[in-house]
């Protein structure tokens, strides 16, 4: 019982030594804004997303610190039109009080992309998908083709630069 105890305690120790080196190696935690984006943007998809600290950009300034909210898969999951996903977007970021800046509002055939400020804060949003080689004719419009909600891959980002 002894040798089991002594097993434990040397076992024990360790793990308190380690501790801080794991703490030193861990991630940042998320800023709180970061965090309330990403439940706002969850709840409007239906969907769960990921969050990565690190620089983002926006359109007519400098990369700055912040997050990115991504989200990944199919039309089974976001529905076959890009536009639906980025009004679903746009009603949560106007929802709480992010103002559309214009400026930054792109559009495509596959996608979109759109920005709004808080006060200095500011939000890039991109709506795209994409296709497997061979579902779209290389030789014809993008617009043409009109491919299943299975085969439509959709790339969803939200970059948050909060206010400094």
């Amino acid at each position: 019982m002894r040798d089991l105890l002594g097993l434990h305690a040397t076992a024990l120790a360790a793990l308190v030594a380690l501790a801080p080196l794991a703490v030193a190696h861990a991630a940042p935690a998320a800023p709180a804004s970061c965090l309330a984006l990403q439940t706002g943007a969850n709840a409007a998809l239906g969907a769960a997303s990921t969050v990565a600290l690190g620089p983002v950009s926006y359109p007519g300034q400098a990369d700055a610190p912040g997050c990115t909210i991504t989200f990944t898969g199919s039309g089974k999951v976001f529905g076959t039109s890009f536009q639906a996903v980025a009004a679903k977007l746009d009603a949560m970021m106007q929802g709480r009080g992010w103002a559309p800046d214009n400026n930054a509002a792109a559009d495509g055939p596959t996608g979109t992309a759109m920005g709004y400020r808080k006060g200095e804060a500011a939000v890039a949003v991109s709506v795209n998908y994409n296709t497997a080689k061979g579902v779209c004719s290389p030789d014809a419009p993008v617009a043409s083709c009109h491919p299943t909600a299975a085969q439509m891959r959709y790339a969803i980002t939200l970059g948050l630069t909060p206010a400094s």
